[in-house]
């Protein structure tokens, strides 16, 4: 079931950004910047069932996904400052969009706050047997969404 919710998860993600960002997700392996530095963006719902959503790229990706939505140049330094709300804001529409395809809109989920952090190394991009895991390349760039369902998500105390 994971499998079909990631396959899902990453057909919403292409779409809320070429419909928001006019970035456009492709076949192509981009190389990955020895030194990039890589963001996690986590969000979560809970209401009949819980997800959590997990968005991983480089700090670039985000400087670009911010000049996008604002309609600026990507070397603009308002780009960089929004970067980070600016992806937070794009998982939030990305969350919203999957709850409302996996589990209808007449069910009230909540929303978590969106939280980004940066990464201490670059993600494991080569994960091809985990069904939660989907990798995808974006305008030259690598990115990575995980999707964790009910049974994947550890209980808070």
């Amino acid at each position: 079931m994971s499998q079909t919710k990631t396959a899902t998860l990453t057909e919403i993600f292409s779409e809320v950004l070429a419909n928001l960002a006019f970035m456009f997700t492709d076949d192509d392996q981009a190389d990955v910047g020895a030194g990039d530095v890589w963001l996690e963006t986590t969000i979560g719902y809970e209401g009949p069932c819980r997800g959590e959503l997990c968005f991983r790229c480089p700090r670039d990706f985000t400087r670009q996904l911010a000049a996008n939505l604002l309609g600026i140049d990507v070397e603009h330094e308002e780009a960089t400052h929004k970067s980070e709300d600016a992806v937070k804001e794009f998982m939030n529409i990305v969350c919203g969009q999957l709850v409302t395809t996996l589990h209808g809109a007449q069910a009230v989920f909540n929303l978590t706050i969106p939280q980004c952090r940066e990464l201490a190394e670059t993600p494991n991009l080569d994960v091809e047997d985990d069904p939660r895991i989907s990798t995808l390349s974006v305008n030259g760039s690598r990115i990575q969404l995980v999707y964790r369902a009910d049974e994947d998500i550890e209980p808070t105390s």
